[in-house]
């Protein structure tokens, strides 16, 4: 893929911006630029909240927060605006927060999970406690505390891994869209780890046009 192309669609969807407060989604990894794309098929379609699955690009952002009771957030103006919501929860005993978030007409384009600091006073705030039954949280089939191996089992091995600790599934394929017009889709499933565990990650579905 055009490197000039790649970089503007990420630009303009994902956001390479550092987040102004812990309130808001991560920023994006730079290293993220340097995966190829060497999957046909994607890797991380769908957000799982328990057993609800909410798949990127079909689902409104807006049936997530009804099913959560998360509150929706908006940040930007226009081509650049995104809306997202805040959850929190547990896994592997520890404190988390999942992002879900819409770049795209209102529609679930992207998610995140993270560790939390147990004392993040200001997240509580904002990010809606989810309930044991909305346990677990994956990103595709993929969790955070997963080893590597682990990860590598469930969607094999990375189309590339950085050495700042992110490994990356980078999937692009042409598709028809409802009009019967050919669309380009882009999907990165993508995960951080720190002493062999997976501490981050995210998915996101971009299309073009």
């Amino acid at each position: 893929m055009n490197r000039f192309f790649k970089t503007a669609v990420l630009a303009a969807a994902l956001g390479f911006c550092a987040a102004a407060s812990a309130l808001e989604p991560f920023a994006y990894p730079a290293s993220l630029l340097d995966a190829p794309a060497t999957l046909s098929s994607p890797r991380g379609m769908e957000l799982r909240i328990g057993r609800d699955a909410f798949e990127l690009f079909a689902t409104p952002l807006a049936l997530v927060g009804e099913r959560t009771g998360a509150l929706q957030l908006r940040e930007g103006r226009g081509a650049f605006a995104r809306d997202y919501l805040c959850l929190g929860g547990t896994e592997a005993g520890r404190a988390m927060r999942v992002w879900a978030v819409s770049s795209e007409s209102g529609r679930l384009t992207e998610a995140q999970v993270e560790y939390a600091e147990d004392s993040d006073a200001d997240g509580a705030s904002v990010c809606r406690p989810l309930p044991a039954r909305s346990l677990p949280i994956r990103l595709g089939k993929i969790g955070l505390g997963m080893t590597v191996d682990e990860v590598d089992g469930f969607v094999g091995k990375p189309s590339y891994t950085a050495a700042d600790g992110w490994s990356y599934w980078f999937s692009q394929r042409w598709l028809r869209n409802a009009r019967g017009l050919q669309e380009l889709e882009l999907n990165w499933l993508a995960a951080h780890f720190t002493a062999g565990r997976v501490d981050r990650a995210f998915i996101s579905l971009v299309k073009n046009p």
